[in-house]
C-alpha cells in the first residue's frame, strides 16, 4: 500500500513539474509588452522586520510597521483587488534562515515533499513549525546530487507579518525572500505563503490565461488544417503509388525472366549443341565402331559400344577441337558372339568452340 501511495506521488510530483514547465513556455509566447504591462499591475512590498519599503513615484518610501494601517501611500491598495494587482511582499534574507544543502538526485521529483520530511534535520524547525521553500541552483550528474538553495520562514514571525498587513487590508499573493522576485517564473515554486492561504489560481491573471488559451487555440487550427493538407497529399498520391508499385513489380519479374534466359544463353554459348557434337563424333570414328549409349551431361561426354580396335580411339577422339580428356572408363573386354572389343569411354566437351 506504501508502496503505491509513494508512485502515485511520484506521478502526481511528475505531472506537477511538466505543468509548471509547460506554463512557462507558453509564457514566453506572450509579447513582450504585454508581458511588461502585467508585471507592473503587481504591488510589492519589501518588509525589514519593523518598517515597509516601497516605490511610489519612482521614489523610496519607508512606511514603520505600526503606522501601516490607513497610510495615505497605501490609500488605493486596499480597494484593488488581487485578481487585477496582486501583492508580492519580500522579505530580506536576515529574517529567514537561509541554508544550501545537498541530496541525492533521485529525490528531486518528489523533493518538497522531501524536505517536509526532513526538515528538523537541516533546520531548527519541523514542517508545522516553518514554512519552506527551495530551487535547485546545481545538478551534479557524475555524484547523482544536488544542490538545493532551501528558505525557511518561522511560522511566529509570517503570521506576525500576515496580521500586519490583514489590519491594513492586504492580502499578499507571494511571501518571496530578497533577490528571488524577479523571476515570475519561480514565484510560486519560491512562495514562502502556505498553499492554504494563497489566492485561486484560477481567478488571479486572467489576461496571461486568455493569451496562453487563444495561442493553444490557433496552434490547435494550424495542426489541423496541416493535418488536412497532410491528407489531401496523400489521397492524390496514393494512386500513383499505386502504379509505381505494380511498374515495381513487372520491373521485377522482367528481370527474372531476363536473367532466366541469359542463363540458358550462357550455358549453350558455354558448349556445342547436341547435334553439333554427335556429327563431329560422328566424323572422328571410324567406320568399323558402333555406338549403342551416348551420354551428355554438364560438360562431360560418355560413350559404349563395340569396335574393332578399341585402343585406338583415344587417339581420334582427342583430334577433335571439342574434345579433352579423353580415357577409358573401364577395362576393354572382348564381345564373344560378334568379336568386337566392347569400350567404355569418357570425354570432357570443350567451352572454347562455339556451334
Amino acid at each position: 500500500m506504501k508502496t503505491q501511495a509513494g508512485q502515485l506521488f511520484l506521478l502526481v510530483s511528475r505531472v506537477r513539474m511538466f505543468w509548471n514547465w509547460w506554463l512557462t513556455e507558453l509564457q514566453a509566447a506572450v509579447p513582450a509588452r504585454w508581458r511588461r504591462q502585467l508585471k507592473a499591475r503587481v504591488r510589492q512590498l519589501t518588509y525589514t522586520g519593523d518598517a515597509f519599503e516601497l516605490e511610489q513615484g519612482g521614489k523610496p518610501l519607508r512606511i514603520d510597521r505600526d503606522q501601516l494601517n490607513g497610510n495615505p501611500a497605501l490609500k488605493g491598495w486596499q480597494h484593488q483587488g488581487r485578481e487585477r494587482n496582486p501583492l508580492l511582499v519580500v522579505l530580506p534574507l536576515k529574517l529567514l534562515l537561509h541554508k544550501v544543502i545537498q541530496l541525492p538526485a533521485a529525490t528531486e521529483p518528489r523533493l518538497s515533499a522531501v524536505l517536509g520530511f526532513e526538515l528538523d534535520r537541516h533546520t531548527p524547525f519541523s514542517a508545522d513549525q516553518a514554512s519552506y521553500s527551495f530551487k535547485v541552483l546545481k545538478r551534479d550528474r557524475t555524484l547523482q546530487r544536488i544542490e538545493v538553495d532551501l528558505f525557511v520562514l518561522p511560522n511566529t514571525r509570517r503570521e506576525q507579518l500576515l496580521q500586519t498587513l490583514n489590519n491594513a487590508g492586504l492580502k499578499p499573493d507571494w511571501i518571496l525572500p530578497q533577490g528571488q522576485e524577479a523571476d515570475p517564473h519561480l514565484r510560486n515554486q519560491l512562495n514562502l505563503l502556505p498553499e492554504s492561504q494563497r489566492p485561486h489560481k484560477q481567478i488571479r491573471n486572467r489576461w496571461p490565461w486568455l493569451v496562453l488559451v487563444a495561442a493553444a487555440f490557433v496552434l490547435a487550427i494550424l495542426f489541423y488544417y496541416q493535418d488536412r493538407h497532410l491528407q489531401a497529399l496523400q489521397a492524390e498520391v496514393g494512386p500513383l503509388q499505386q502504379q509505381a508499385e505494380e511498374a515495381q513489380t513487372v520491373r521485377g519479374e522482367a528481370n527474372t525472366l531476363e536473367q532466366g534466359w541469359r542463363f540458358l544463353y550462357e550455358r549453350r554459348m558455354a558448349q556445342p549443341s547436341p547435334l553439333v557434337l554427335l556429327d563431329e563424333v560422328t566424323r572422328q570414328l571410324p567406320d568399323h565402331t558402333w555406338i549403342n549409349r551416348l551420354e551428355l551431361e554438364g560438360g562431360e561426354l560418355q560413350l559404349q559400344g563395340e569396335s574393332s580396335s578399341a585402343s585406338d580411339l583415344i587417339s581420334q577422339l582427342e583430334g577433335s577441337a571439342l574434345l579433352r580428356n579423353v580415357s577409358f572408363t573401364s577395362p576393354v573386354t572382348i564381345n564373344p558372339r560378334s568379336g568386337r572389343e566392347r569400350f567404355g569411354i569418357r570425354a570432357q566437351v570443350t567451352q572454347e568452340v562455339q556451334p
